[in-house]
């Protein structure tokens, strides 16, 4: 599995993946526009991306600033997502069998520097089917050390929970991984 930031390089990438996003209903990853992909990146932010060994993008994730938190904030995990698949590697309470959560964020976490972390999650607007999963799933990593509930809002009008990452505890728990 390799990983990169997205760029032009990998485009035709990730056009297949918007395809594959549609046959999944991942409705905001289905294009560009669906991702804010331009937003993210004329905001300030940037993408990573993982292409497995037969050349396919399976997952992605943005990281762009969080002035809504403070200005030492930094969104992580940006309309992460993953395709389905075996990548070699069993669950995890640590969520560590995620690709968005193993591979993108130690590079996210490279690239916002020493900022602190922040990750949202939706309350109620589902609009994959998957969201209020993945917002049940960093509540117990909250039990776990890994996340602090920092506080529910309204954001980019969509109510969210936002979760400051525990970066010590989690390359901590990374280290025993990889």
């Amino acid at each position: 599995m390799q990983t990169h930031l997205l760029s032009k390089e990998v485009f035709p990438q990730l056009e297949t993946f918007f395809d594959t996003a549609k046959e999944l209903k991942y409705l905001n990853n289905v294009s560009k526009r669906a991702m804010k992909y331009d937003w993210c990146l004329d905001f300030g932010g940037m993408w990573h991306c993982a292409i497995d060994d037969n050349n396919r993008m399976v997952s992605l994730a943005g990281c762009h600033p969080l002035p809504e938190v403070d200005d030492n904030a930094w969104r992580v995990m940006f309309r992460g997502v993953q395709i389905p698949g075996d990548y070699g590697f069993g669950l995890s309470k640590y969520h560590m069998s995620a690709l968005t959560w193993r591979l993108l964020l130690p590079l996210q976490l490279e690239y916002i520097d020493n900022a602190d972390a922040y990750i949202t999650t939706n309350i109620s607007h589902d609009a994959s089917g998957k969201m209020n999963k993945t917002h049940r799933l960093f509540q117990q990593l909250e039990k776990l050390g890994m996340v602090e509930h920092y506080n529910d809002m309204e954001l980019y009008h969509t109510d969210q929970s936002v979760w400051k990452l525990n970066k010590e505890k989690y390359m901590e728990v990374r280290s025993n991984v990889v």
